[in-house]
This record gives C-alpha cells, structure tokens and sequence, in this order.
C-alpha cells in the first residue's frame, strides 16, 4: 500500500471534482490569470536569453528559441484560452527548458503541476486524461534527466543524494496535487453546507406562515360543508377540504423536514412498542390499497420495546410503508419486524418495479422522486432517514430492477445519551 500511494503519482486523478457550470467559471477566471499574470513568464524567458548573450554561453541562440517557444505560447493563452493545445504546448515547452539548461530539471518538473491541475479542472474524459498523462510523463523525465546527468559528479558517499531528490519531488508533486483537490472539496461541502442551512430556514418560516391561513381555510370550509344542503355545492366543498387536507400535509412535512435537518426537534424518549406502531400504521396503509396489491404484516411477537419517541418513529414508519404502496402496482407488500442484536429491525419489502443501483443513493435525498407519475414533495425517506439517524440507527435499502425493493429501519433497543 505504501508503494503504491508513493507512485501514486504516476497515475492521472480519477473522476472530475467540478461540475460543467464550476469548469466554464474557472476558465474564464484562468484565462483572466494567464493574460494578467503569464507576461511574467515571457520576461523570466527574454532576460534568460539577454544573460546567455551577454555572458557569451555556448548556443546562446536556443535560449533565443525557448524565449520565442514561451511567447507563442503566451499569445496562444491571451487570445484561445484555457486549450487542450495550449496545455500541451506548455508542457513541451517546459520539458524542453528542463532538458536544454542544466539545472532546471527539478524545478521544471514541479511546474508540470500547473497543466496537470488545470486539465484536471477543466477537461473530462480522455482529453483530461491524456493532459494528465503527458504532465506526469514529462515530469519523471525531466526528474530522472537531471538527476541522471548529475549523478556521474557525485562521490560515492553522497549519491544517497539522488534518491532524496526523486523522493522529495514526488512527495512534493502529490502534496500540492492533494492540496488542490482539497481545496476544492472543503470549499465546495463548505459552500453546500451553507446553502442547505439556509434553505432549511427559510422552509420553516415559510412553511409556518403557510400553516396558520391554511388551518383558518380548513376550518371554515369544514362548517360550511355542514350548513350546506346543494349537492354540488357539497361536492365542492369536498374538494376543498380534501385539497386542504392535502396541502397542509405538505406543509407539515416541509416544516418537519426544515426542523429535523436543522435539528431543532428533540425526541421524548419513553419506552414504546415497535409492533404496535407496525399495526397502527398498517391499518392506516390498507385504504390506499389497490385491488392488485395485497398488504402482509409479520410480527415478531418477541420483539422487545425499546426507547423511542413513538410519534416521530410512527411518522417514520408511516412514511416507509405509504412509500411502498405507492409504488407497487401489483403484488404484495410486506412489513416485517425482528431482532438482531441489540437492534430492532422493521423490513418494508413491496414487489414494484425496482430502484436501479445508480439511484439509489437518490431516494433519500430532498425534493428527489424517481417516478414522475406519483404524487409528493419526494420528502417522505428523506425524513424517515433523518428521525432514524437522530434515534441512533439508519434506513437501509436493498433492490432489484423487476424484482422489488426492501427498506430495513434499523434502530437500537436503548437509547444512548
């Protein structure tokens, strides 16, 4: 493992840790840094190439080419961007320094880091692995070349010299490498940290603005519903209560969801029956049953009761199984409770059609649902998930396309404080 890590260098980074919006900005803003900043190159170059004449060195005229080879770089940066030429351009260019002026070998390795950590920004695929790759190609030439002429000079007792210097430059290499791509990770969970913070707020203001007119609309359509005589007039006010109904469980998940994430909710913790809760909550599920969908409830009846908040861990429940009746459209779901351990288990199996393995991790984000045909905020698992983490245990799911799908609740017997 250590060997591999410490030629892990040799390797281009897998995956693309900017989406495509986050790549257009940051090449605008390198784009912006080459033209303000890459003039300081060319000058380094000119001034290279006064000294080489002024001090008469042999061939002075290829420092005379190198400055030309930066320039046109340079210009191709300014006025094309942040290319795939332009980076390949970049690395010749400096491998070519590293191999023609003795002495630039390790420091124009290092430099390779620019390219490779821009076309790892801003490319996907084979052209940010082919910028990766000619990057770190050129950087172990430009290493071995210098320490390979310098090597013959060295006495015997300091030629440990030469694998210091492989090893400083790869660890070098790796740690800046490292440090870019952590950079990016902190800042970018950082900013979606805030973001989802935020959000959650601002659902619980507007969600608790939205309760109080709503429950005001609720009351009054109810007692106009008694007063009312007309059959169509009774039939609308149907429609408003039951819409009512319906929105103002929208909003109570979103206000749930807003607190939960946000953790302003604190449990009652008392002793509670899991089987009880598994009953109840099956006895709400069988009126949105279908005639092709049959509901099996198996209880352990030696399932011990454990420490919970019954409401929250009802609401968890209820979300699991109304998920699953949801979406089956035909054949059995099964609600299941058992031990193991120290935890209690409550399976939800249906027969529907199956989360494939790519989405899976979905299901259990906000505001996610897979099918568009169902109705919901897609906030039902979300919260489940959440009020089994806050009792100390997690949601599980296992799934097979065609075959159904089985979200195990788990949650520990005593509560740990």
């Amino acid at each position: 493992m250590m060997w591999r890590e410490f030629f892990s260098a040799l390797l281009p980074d897998e995956g693309n840790p900017l989406p495509p919006p986050v790549q257009a900005a940051a090449q605008t803003r390198i784009h912006r840094y080459w033209q303000t900043r890459g003039w300081q190159l060319v000058l380094g170059e000119v001034i290279l190439w006064g000294a080489a004449l002024y001090q008469g060195l042999e061939h002075p005229w290829a420092y005379g080419i190198l400055a030309g080879a930066v320039c046109f770089n340079y210009v191709v940066g300014w006025f094309g961007g942040p290319t795939l030429f332009w980076l390949a351009s970049l690395v010749a260019i400096v491998g070519l320094q590293g191999l023609v002026i003795q002495g630039l070998g390790p420091v124009t390795a290092l430099t390779t880091l620019i390219p490779y950590t821009i076309g790892g920004m801003l490319f996907a695929g084979t052209r940010r692995a082919f910028i990766q790759v000619i990057c770190i190609t050129a950087f172990w030439i430009l290493l071995l070349f210098e320490i390979i002429t310098v090597a013959p000079r060295l006495d015997p007792s300091r030629s440990i010299l030469v694998s210091y210097d492989i090893l400083l430059a790869v660890f070098t290499f790796q740690t800046l490498r490292f440090l870019s791509h952590l950079s990016i990770e902190i800042s970018t969970a950082h900013v979606g940290e805030e973001i989802r913070q935020q959000s959650q707020r601002f659902l619980a203001r507007v969600s608790h603005e939205l309760r109080t007119p709503l429950n005001s609309i609720l009351g009054f359509a109810k007692l106009l519903r008694r007063g009312v005589q007309s059959e169509p007039q009774q039939r609308y006010l149907e429609q408003i209560v039951d819409e009512g109904e319906h929105l103002d469980r929208l909003v109570g998940d979103l206000l749930d969801h807003a607190r939960l994430s946000a953790g302003e909710v604190s449990l009652s913790y008392t002793c509670c029956s899991i089987n009880r809760l598994c009953e109840t909550v099956a006895d709400e599920a069988r009126q949105m049953l279908t005639a092709e969908v049959r509901l099996e409830v198996q209880l352990d009846p030696t399932l011990p009761e454990i420490d919970g908040d019954p409401l929250r861990l009802r609401q968890a429940l209820s979300n699991l199984l109304v998920n699953a009746v949801k979406y089956t459209r035909r054949g059995h779901v099964t609600l299941r409770t058992l031990q193991r351990g120290d935890r209690v288990l409550v399976e939800v199996q249906d027969t529907g059609a199956g989360i494939p393995e790519a989405q899976r991790a979905l299901v259990f984000v906000p505001f996610v649902r897979l099918a568009s045909d169902r109705t919901g905020a897609g906030l039902g698992l979300a919260i489940a998930q959440e009020i089994a983490r806050q009792h100390g245990g997690d949601i599980h799911l296992v799934s097979q396309v065609g075959i159904g799908s089985t979200f195990t609740l788990e949650l520990p017997v005593q509560h740990k404080t």
